[in-house]
């Protein structure tokens, strides 16, 4: 199922069954089984070649006091080089704990978190399935290539729908870290969830609190980070000739 539909059909659903779907949906899409391009080297300089694009990108804010830490945890925790997939296995083993005792506040933050995931997977690759009939054996991904991968009108609403994934999930973040009994059930999990192997998950919470809780308002950094994501995708789109589909002229319509 494309992840912009059913991301609409399961809008409706309770966080409990959302966060379930998509931690499914998420193996699924890391399952080499049933998408060899999982197999593909080319994943893995996929996600340095974008890890490389946002440092660059976010250099100023990560340099920044205020926003050091959110744009840290943005880089690494959400849309940055690192495979998730041991935090959304973690999330899995627990979700029967999770669902009776976590607040709903603090489970929505991470059924974002797991549809952000599979649905940033899934759009890898299809880019490596492209740049792979582009790309010169053994060759380096250049701009060129990233951007003709990139801009494709099929892509574009679900790209959308992941600015907005993660700007839903830090405005999430920025409501919880002002309830006090979140901060102290954390500090109450730390040892326990280590010690069950729950780290991975344990310190997704933890940093995404910590760095949110240091901005002391979010709206700066969520507004920074929309604009410079929507000015990128105008640029990968002008780039590889193409037009956004929002913005194609009246004539050509």
């Amino acid at each position: 199922m494309d992840t912009a539909t059913a991301t609409a059909e399961f809008a409706s659903l309770s966080v409990k069954e959302r966060l379930k779907h998509w931690l499914m949906d998420n193996r699924d899409a890391h399952d080499p089984e049933q998408f060899p391009l999982n197999h593909s080297p080319l994943v893995a300089q996929l996600r340095q070649y974008q890890a490389r694009r946002l440092a660059a990108s976010y250099a100023d804010l990560r340099q920044t006091p205020r926003y050091a830490a959110a744009a840290e945890f943005f880089l690494s925790d959400l849309y940055g080089e690192k495979d998730f997939s041991e935090r959304d296995r973690n999330v899995e083993k627990i979700y029967p704990i999770m669902i009776r005792l976590l607040p709903e506040a603090v489970l929505e933050t991470v059924a974002v978190a797991a549809e952000l995931n599979a649905l940033s997977h899934r759009l890898d690759l299809r880019m490596v399935g492209r740049i792979e009939s582009l790309l010169a054996p053994g060759a380096q991904i250049s701009l060129r290539e990233y951007a003709l991968a990139y801009a494709h009108e099929e892509d574009y609403l679900v790209r959308r729908h992941q600015l907005a994934l993660i700007l839903g999930l830090g405005r999430g973040l920025d409501h919880i870290v002002r309830k006090r009994m979140v901060r102290e059930l954390l500090a109450l999990c730390h040892w326990p969830a280590k010690l069950a192997g729950l780290g991975a998950l344990q310190s997704f919470l933890e940093r995404g609190f910590d760095s949110f809780t240091a901005l002391r308002g979010a709206n700066p950094f969520l507004l920074a980070l929309a604009h410079r994501e929507r000015a990128f995708m105008q640029e990968m789109y002008e780039l590889a000739g193409k037009y956004l589909p929002e913005s194609v002229p009246a004539e050509t319509e």
